[in-house]
């Protein structure tokens, strides 16, 4: 079973999967971390997933750097605590993305995590004059 996250298109969405969508979560922008507890408030019905797959955008699409790095943190700190590989998808269709990380996450090493890929310049520094 693996723990999939995805951000795009201004949503946030978490589906525990197993090549078919066991159970999703979904809600808006910036919603991860509370369907995250939503999902761990009903994991203990659940078998623990053998990895995580950060949903990350492909060419055409764009994902900000917000979300990016808290679907990146999410993912990491997870596999960190249960001791499983993260990796990294991009932009292909649900049921692509999850043939895709179970392939990936099957060949893992479980130390595996993910790194942000920015498409452009952070700007929560930079003056808004």
């Amino acid at each position: 079973m693996i723990l999939m996250i995805d951000y795009r298109q201004n949503e946030s969405k978490l589906l525990l999967t197993d090549q078919n969508i066991m159970r999703s979560f979904s809600g808006g922008r910036g919603a991860g971390f509370e369907l995250l507890g939503r999902w761990l408030a009903e994991s203990d019905k659940l078998t623990q997933p053998q990895g995580i797959a950060v949903v990350m955008p492909g060419a055409t699409e764009r994902m900000s750097w917000s979300d990016t790095r808290a679907a990146v943190s999410m993912a990491n700190s997870l596999a960190f605590a249960w001791g499983v590989p993260a990796v990294r998808l991009s932009g292909k269709e649900e049921a692509e993305l999850t043939d895709e990380a179970v392939k990936i996450l099957s060949n893992a090493d479980f130390r595996a995590r993910v790194s942000a890929l920015y498409d452009g310049e952070p700007n929560i520094t930079k003056s808004k004059m």
